[in-house]
């Protein structure tokens, strides 16, 4: 697996963090709706969709990584908010989906958890973080193959990739997510890199000198809001 390179490590760090299961989901809720009330049924009640034991579990791990906290109110009543850095998303989800909307990414009906949650897979890869910030290096197919796969870059001809349009435009919320990760930099190192998840197969097919069959980067796969 390629390791971040020191450039790359915290926007990489930063999608790790933000691609747990669930975490857009509960974090626009709270975000456009204010704090939830902890009552009991009030976070069931909040999120339906949610089974209940995967929920405890989801917002667990919220409160570990430092995007929510509970809060007791003057009047006893207890609540569940977003800290100051879980506040601080709401750009940074902002204009990655507004990106995959314009872009059609991942394809077909998305909604916006899901474009969000795709976007961060394309930037949990070093390769495809690598990629955007210097497209013009000599890369081997395969360490481009997310990348092309979905259309950020393409084969040039006088160097050896270019961006293309959709590329160039995800490099605004590249800088949004790189701004979010310096002004929590304690969070994000904390967070460990993990292997994405394969592609999909057609990426084999669709980059010359590479083999079928062969490993190639990957990103977390779409999930369900």
């Amino acid at each position: 697996m390629t390791q971040p390179s020191p450039e790359t490590e915290p926007l990489v760090r930063a999608a790790t963090l933000l691609s747990y299961r669930w975490t857009t989901r509960i974090i626009t809720e709270l975000d456009d709706n204010g704090p939830v009330a902890r009552r009991r049924g009030s976070l069931p009640a909040t999120f339906p969709d949610i089974p209940v034991d995967v929920l405890k579990t989801a917002v667990a791990g919220l409160r570990r990584r430092g995007l929510l906290r509970r809060e007791t109110l003057s009047t006893g009543e207890r609540q569940l908010r977003l800290t100051q850095a879980g506040t601080g998303l709401a750009d940074v989800y902002d204009q990655l989906g507004r990106w995959a909307r314009q872009h059609d990414y991942p394809g077909g009906q998305s909604d916006f958890v899901n474009r969000v949650e795709a976007t961060l897979g394309l930037l949990r890869d070093p390769n495809t973080v690598t990629v955007l910030l210097n497209p013009h290096a000599p890369y081997e197919a395969s360490r481009v193959a997310r990348a092309v796969d979905a259309g950020l870059v393409r084969q040039g001809a006088r160097v050896p990739w270019i961006l293309t349009d959709t590329g160039r435009e995800l490099r605004g919320p590249l800088a949004e997510l790189q701004a979010w990760a310096t002004a929590n930099t304690a969070l994000v190192q904390r967070v460990r890199h993990t292997r994405p998840a394969p592609p999909v197969a057609k990426v084999q097919a669709a980059i010359p000198g590479v083999a079928k069959g062969a490993a190639l980067p990957g990103a977390v796969p779409r999930r369900s809001a």
